[in-house]
Parts: C-alpha cells; sequence; structure tokens
C-alpha cells in the first residue's frame, strides 16, 4: 500500500470560539475518513493503523489537556465532542431565522448558508401544535424589546413556549422592580440634599442665616486682630517703628527676664 499522509492540522481552535463547533465537526470528519481510507487500502499482512496516536498527533497541546487523561480513541472523541459539540437547539433556531442575505453574499451561498444552520437545529417530527408552538416560542424570542430577556432566553439549551414566556416574564418583573427602587431610592436622595437645615431648637433657615453671618464676623475679627498684631513691635507691642531706634523699649529694661530692649 501507498504510503497515506493526514494533512490534516492540528486542532487548536477552543471551544467559547464562536466557529468552535463547525470547525471541529469538519476536523472530525477528516480524520474518521482517513481512518476509513486507511482500512480500505490497508493490504494483507499490514498492521491497524493506532487510531489514538493518529487522533493525538492532530491536537495542539492546549486542546490535548482535554484528552491527557482519556484511555483510548473512542474516548477521546467522547470527550471533545462534549467540549466542542454543545447543542443549544433554541439559539441555533435564533440564528437561523435571524440570518439575513449580506449584500455581496450571491443567492447560492444565502442559500447554501441558511442549510448549515439547519442542520444544527435538530428538527425532528412534530405534530401540527406542537411546530405551531416552536414556531410561536422562536418568533417571541426573536421579536422581545429586551436584549438582555433575549439573552437570558437564549442561554437555554430548549425551552417550551410557556417555560420562556416564564422566564421573560419574571426577567421583566424584576427589572421593572429594580428600576422603581432605583427612583425611589433617587427621589429620596435629592430630596434630602435640598430640604431646608433645620437646628435642633427648630429654628429656620433665616436662624441658620443669621447664625452664619455672626460666624463670619467673629471670623474676620479674628482675621482682623492677627493681621493687626502681626503689624505690631515684637519689642513694645506698639505700631511698627520705621526705625529700631524709636523703640520706646530700646533703653528699657524688662521686669519679668532682667534684660534690656524690650518690656
Amino acid at each position: 500500500m501507498e504510503k497515506m499522509v493526514l494533512r490534516q492540522k492540528a486542532l487548536s481552535v477552543q471551544p467559547e470560539a464562536p466557529e468552535a463547533s463547525r470547525v471541529f465537526t469538519f476536523w472530525l470528519r477528516t480524520i474518521e475518513d482517513f481512518i476509513a481510507a486507511y482500512r480500505d487500502y490497508r493490504k494483507e499482512g499490514e498492521p491497524e493503523i493506532n487510531k489514538k496516536r493518529l487522533i493525538i498527533s492532530r491536537l495542539s497541546p492546549d486542546v490535548f489537556s482535554f484528552v491527557e487523561e482519556a484511555g483510548d480513541y473512542e474516548r477521546i472523541v467522547e470527550t471533545l465532542k462534549s467540549v466542542y459539540v454543545k447543542n443549544n437547539n433554541v439559539y441555533e433556531r435564533h440564528l437561523l431565522v435571524r440570518r439575513r442575505q449580506i449584500p455581496t453574499e450571491s443567492i447560492s451561498e444565502f442559500l447554501q448558508s441558511l442549510k448549515s444552520l439547519a442542520k444544527e437545529c435538530s428538527f425532528a417530527d412534530v405534530l401540527a401544535a406542537v411546530y405551531r408552538e416552536v414556531l410561536t416560542r422562536d418568533s417571541f424570542i426573536n421579536n422581545l424589546s429586551s436584549s438582555s430577556i433575549r439573552q437570558r432566553l437564549l442561554e437555554k439549551d430548549n425551552l417550551t413556549l410557556v417555560q420562556a414566556y416564564e422566564l421573560a416574564d419574571n426577567v421583566d418583573r424584576a427589572q421593572r422592580q429594580s428600576q422603581h427602587i432605583n427612583q425611589v431610592v433617587g427621589q429620596t436622595t435629592t430630596a434630602a440634599s435640598t430640604a431646608p437645615l433645620a437646628r435642633p431648637n427648630g429654628d429656620s433657615d433665616s436662624s441658620l442665616d443669621d447664625l452664619s453671618v455672626a460666624t463670619a464676623r467673629t471670623q474676620f475679627s479674628s482675621l482682623h486682630s492677627k493681621e493687626a498684631l502681626s503689624q505690631s513691635c515684637s519689642y513694645c507691642s506698639l505700631n511698627q517703628h520705621k526705625r529700631r531706634s524709636m523703640c520706646p523699649a530700646r533703653e528699657a529694661m524688662c521686669h519679668a527676664c532682667g534684660k534690656r530692649s524690650h518690656y
């Protein structure tokens, strides 16, 4: 048998990436096709392909950490599927319904994109009543005015119309109550900041104004006294002299310390 080489690149996409499921599905399909082709062309006496070694060789170091403890090929595939394939039927149907043709996209490309999205929706045979409820649920979710409520609904893997309504109603009422509480707190804070101040004895604003004026006068008087003190002579406490020789205390004797030149 001619030597077969798997040319698929290592799986390195992170599970949280938007395209993770699509990239992983294609990557795994390539691995499985290669294994099937190897078996078809394997000649008698040639060894079977080591599937575990093959799939590990096509994993990046970060992705390998997910399956490091897996014992065989089947367990590795099962673990990777649990990591990468997360079917959220509500979200997938939302993507399908909301998909619009891009201006640069041809009709055939647009249709192919819709078919790809439809494959992820896990459609099943249903009765007319169930189908009607599902379509009503999808329309309810897609046309909600609140993006935050829509996000909460799309987080669920599967929802009935009743469940979607109950969850949306609970979130809506909680948001309205929160807004009401914030309005009450804001009004209370505004009223407190603009309300007239009252003294313990019940005086009104006019009394406080009188008190403020009296306080300002006291402060001005104190400031004026300090200013006057700074302009007096430090030896005789009189007004500053143009020359030291004019100070009356220049030849005087201090009765407190017994030294000359000051009182």
